[in-house]
């Protein structure tokens, strides 16, 4: 079977996370990505940890590794005009062209949509910046934890009523603004097979991530309310949180939806006197007391297991589950179960384990999984085999340090 992307190629000249958590799925729906790199200035996630077996190298990041698989490496000096031409020479035989370097950069290597255009007239080309490539703060570069304050994330995280926080150390903005560009992009593909036209695809990914916050819009614009941090609780819901269960750091989601279920997890939590009290038959008694709801739940789940416990709770008809560590989800029967994790042979660092995409499609379990490519590892490949450079030429192209 072949899959969804095979026959499509893609210069990549993304680095960081959003750029090439786009890619990731290209790739693994059987586009060739091709990542033009520096040699030099190495992309930021070959130097961050995690290292495998805490040694550092370039080839030894876990980030580089998970965002990377079925990918290629060529490396080229973008500032010498022969990299220029060799960059876009593989543009001229690719389909798809992204970056998300700071606003016009790519430009200052007279490289850009406008040239591409110019060797591939229906070339798709996605382009993202921090704050948009118009607009007084086009030229700020920024990443995502400094966006996760600026778009007003940070404003609705932390605990209830506490300062605003920082979200999951910042990379959820990262990899929100690449499936917005994944989208944008796959429609253009779309247009360009109906149409023949090329595209140029544009966001922000402060766009990317304000989108994500209508709720919050909703309510400013419907009730003039500035909403705060809940922590784990929901104002559609109550009891709602994530309560300690028995077990070192080990912790019990629970969500009771609706009246009906709040009758339901009286029957398994016995409480006080005042557990039955009418008023808490609706939703309004109840978050008027959650703080004391809160205890006595936290006080039933505190002397079980989690597992154990969101077991007698799915049983009586409530949504509740172990809130899983990462090696929780390492030995999840239902992930393995399911193909989500995906094995790459590393020749650095051995055989490793890693993440998927979340969804399959026919063909998916032929899919062979490459190792995230080392630094250069297919200059030959593309400059000799595919672009047909002379040996000699090109190793004269490495000496002189075009091709690095």
């Amino acid at each position: 079977m072949t899959l969804p992307l095979e026959g499509i190629r893609v210069a990549d000249f993304s680095w960081v996370v959003a750029g090439p958590y786009c890619t990731q799925f290209l790739a693994l729906m059987g586009a060739e990505v091709i990542r033009i790199e520096s040699g030099v200035h190495t992309d930021i996630n070959r130097r961050l940890p995690p290292f495998a077996n805490n040694e550092q190298g370039p080839e030894r990041s876990g980030l580089w590794q998970g965002l990377n698989l079925n990918k290629k490496s060529v490396t080229l000096d973008l500032k010498q005009t022969e990299a220029q031409e060799l960059a876009l020479e593989i543009v001229r035989r690719s389909d798809i062209v992204i970056e998300n370097f700071s606003f016009g950069q790519l430009e200052k290597f007279n490289l850009g949509y406008d040239r591409f255009r110019e060797v591939k007239p229906d070339i798709i080309m996605v382009t993202s910046s921090g704050l948009g490539r118009s607009g007084p703060y086009r030229s700020y570069v920024t990443f995502g934890p400094p966006l996760t304050a600026y778009t007003g994330l940070a404003s609705l995280t932390g605990q209830d009523g506490g300062r605003p926080e920082r979200w999951v150390a910042g990379l959820w903005s990262d990899h929100q603004a690449g499936l917005t560009s994944l989208f944008g992009l796959l429609a253009a593909l779309e247009h360009r097979d109906r149409t023949g036209e090329g595209q140029l695809v544009e966001y922000s990914m402060c766009e990317a991530i304000t989108a994500q916050l209508p709720e919050a819009f909703i309510d400013f614009g419907l009730n003039g309310t500035v909403p705060g941090p809940t922590g784990n609780r929901d104002s559609a819901m109550c009891p709602h949180g994530i309560y300690r269960a028995a077990g070192e750091d080990r912790w019990l989601a629970i969500a009771v939806q609706d009246d009906d279920d709040w009758r339901r997890i009286r029957e398994v939590v016995p409480g006080p006197s005042w557990w039955c009290a009418p008023e808490l038959e609706r939703l309004a008694g109840r978050l008027a007391r959650q703080s004391e709801i809160d205890d006595v739940i936290a006080a039933w789940t505190r002397g079980r297991d989690p597992v154990e416990g969101a077991r007698t709770l799915q049983e009586a008809g409530i949504s509740a589950g172990n809130a899983a560590t990462i090696e929780d989800l390492m030995e999840d029967p239902i992930l393995a179960q399911r193909g989500f994790f995906l094995e790459q042979s590393h020749p650095e660092v051995g055989r490793r384990r890693l993440g998927g995409i979340g969804w399959t499609t026919p063909g998916a379990s032929e899919v062979r999984v490459s190792h995230a490519p080392l630094l250069g590892e297919h200059n030959w490949e593309i400059f000799v085999d595919e672009l047909g450079i002379d040996p000699d030429e090109f190793a004269s192209l490495v000496d002189r340090g075009v091709i690095a």
